[in-house]
């Protein structure tokens, strides 16, 4: 995505103006953000002691009903007066058992394609300082419920821009056609149009379902041409809480295996190589495969939580965002770290087995030896 500028700051080309179509759109701007503020949270806990103001909220029947998130009200800090901010609410904000806070802010807007890119650029600077007052603040609320709490390890956002159909029921290829540069800087948040290439890019990224819907998606935001857009919400937040997590994986993947290879904590301890005795379970090494096995948990129920068998429509709309969030390259790349980190146990394993072989070995031997000269003396 394009470093967002003031729009103050830019003079556009007068022709490029005095060109732009100023058709009106009514619809609305939803902004997803994730946190990772720890290794687990307890739910039991979180209710038992009223830490935050729970609610319940209907699961999407794509969505399987086991490990199923927290949703919480996030409290009203007033009616802003900012007509930017007129009418926006916070419509989702659940806490997850795997340590991540989430969260769905929704602003209705009406208005051209281009006043609503400018007013996007402004709103996801507000959005970004408002999710991250709003994740301290939960937080802080539920710090005793959290293992190994931190504020926060990392962060990632996504957002969507939902139209309302056009009151002459413009197909929506031909919606496509007539705004399809106006989308594609938009979804960019590019003050130009983009190159006929990047465009195609972004559009061929295109589904429907009743033949007057439409869903565009790209790697930072998706455009819904629909009355009807909650449904494929759900699949935003969900895939936007994946990239999240496999993120943080990789960065963590990374850092264990960078202070195993440069640290002298990776020479095993004379005790471990005692057969039966020995600590083998609290060597460096073995806290690595442990945290293989803790992330191979985390991502096989983020892969899993989604059940779409026999629904082409979202099946394909779920591929998309996987697709275009880079999800299954941040997963190859997990897979490959999780790898080195199998071989490396595996290595030292072996080396252990190895040396108690000898070891018991040679006890024997020396034990043999003892009983000849037992007998030899008598």
């Amino acid at each position: 995505m394009a470093i967002m500028r003031e729009a103050s700051d830019i003079i556009l080309d007068a022709e490029v103006l005095g060109s732009q179509t100023k058709d009106t759109f009514i619809g609305n701007i939803l902004f997803f953000y994730a946190f990772d503020v720890g290794d687990d949270i307890d739910f039991s806990m979180i209710k038992h002691k009223n830490l935050v103001n729970t609610c319940v909220v209907p699961l999407s029947s794509y969505f399987k009903n086991y490990h199923i998130p927290l949703s919480f009200r996030v409290p009203e800090t007033g009616r802003d007066k900012d007509d930017l901010l007129s009418g926006s609410s916070c419509i989702s904000s659940k806490i997850y058992h795997f340590g991540v806070l989430s969260f769905c802010y929704r602003v209705p807007f009406q208005g051209s394609f281009d006043d609503l890119k400018f007013k996007v650029m402004e709103l996801k600077k507000i959005f970004d300082e408002k999710s991250e007052i709003d994740a301290r603040a939960a937080f802080k609320a539920i710090y005793p419920a959290i293992k190994k709490p931190r504020f926060y390890s990392i962060k990632n956002s996504y957002f969507a821009i939902q139209v309302h159909p056009l009151k002459d029921k413009l197909p929506p290829e031909d919606f496509k056609e007539r705004y399809g540069s106006k989308i594609a800087s938009l979804l960019r948040l590019e003050l130009y149009n983009l190159s006929d290439y990047q465009k195609d890019q972004i559009l061929e990224s295109a589904t429907g379902y009743y033949g007057q819907d439409l869903i565009i998606i790209d790697s930072e935001a998706s455009f819904i041409y629909d009355d009807e857009y909650f449904e494929p919400l759900e699949f935003f937040e969900s895939v936007t809480i994946q990239k999240l997590e496999l993120q943080y994986f990789d960065r963590l993947l990374d850092q264990k295996l960078n202070y195993f290879y440069g640290h002298e904590n990776n020479k095993v301890p004379w005790r471990a190589y005692i057969p039966l005795i020995g600590d083998r379970f609290n060597l460096p090494v073995s806290r690595l495969a442990n945290l293989r096995v803790d992330i191979s948990v985390v991502t096989e129920r983020l892969e899993n939580s989604i059940k779409l068998a026999g629904d082409a429509y979202y099946a394909n709309l779920y591929s998309m965002l996987v697709e275009k969030l880079y999800i299954k390259e941040w997963r190859d790349s997990i897979n490959r770290k999780l790898s080195i980190i199998h071989d490396v146990y595996t290595v030292h394993q072996d080396r252990l087995d190895t040396l108690h072989d000898e070891i018991l070995t040679l006890v024997i031997i020396i034990l043999i030896a003892l009983e000849a000269l037992a007998m030899f003396l008598k």
